[in-house]
């Protein structure tokens, strides 16, 4: 696991909240998990798939979100895995019927930095095509107008990206 996630295994803090993740899931019983000395085999349970509270992603999503380039530019670098936490945000369907939607929004839902969100959706919208956003504005006044939001659409089929790859 910690290979796949790019995450060094000697760091023990990390070990540690992975298995407390893994250990929280399984007691919502989200997951099942069968330990085999060091060795976890990790299913989804039946219960979790009938509550859809899982997002299903096909595997080429978080290859596509890892090969995405963090070193980007420093003002706009995002990490793989925020890259994926956005992106998910968007794929949950409670989300998708949001019909307005701003960064903060986000930030404080998925516990991430504003400035981070930004990034993330950048990417997301102009160098990997997984989402489509149109800024929404309020007229004030007849003098300005201001921006109130996005609202958001994601492309969920890995046909829409195959480009990226």
């Amino acid at each position: 696991m910690c290979d796949f996630f790019g995450i060094s295994i000697s760091n023990s803090r990390t070990n540690r909240k992975i298995k407390d993740a893994i250990d929280a899931l399984e007691k919502d019983g989200l997951l099942k998990k069968i330990t085999d000395g060091l060795t976890y085999t990790l299913t989804l349970s039946k219960k979790a798939e009938k509550q859809r509270r899982v997002i299903r992603i096909q595997k080429m999503w978080v290859e596509v979100a890892k090969s995405y380039p963090s070193w980007k530019s420093k003002s706009e670098s995002v990490s793989w895995e925020n890259l994926l936490r956005v992106w998910l945000y968007f794929l949950d369907e409670s989300n998708a019927r949001k019909p307005i939607v701003t960064n903060r929004e986000i930030a404080d839902e998925i516990n991430m930095r504003i400035g981070t969100v930004k990034n993330a959706r950048s990417a997301l919208i102009k160098d990997i095509h997984a989402l489509i956003s149109q800024k929404l504005y309020e007229d004030c006044d007849g003098e300005y107008y201001r921006c109130i939001g996005a609202q958001v659409t994601p492309l969920a089929w890995i046909e829409e990206l195959r480009h990226f790859s």
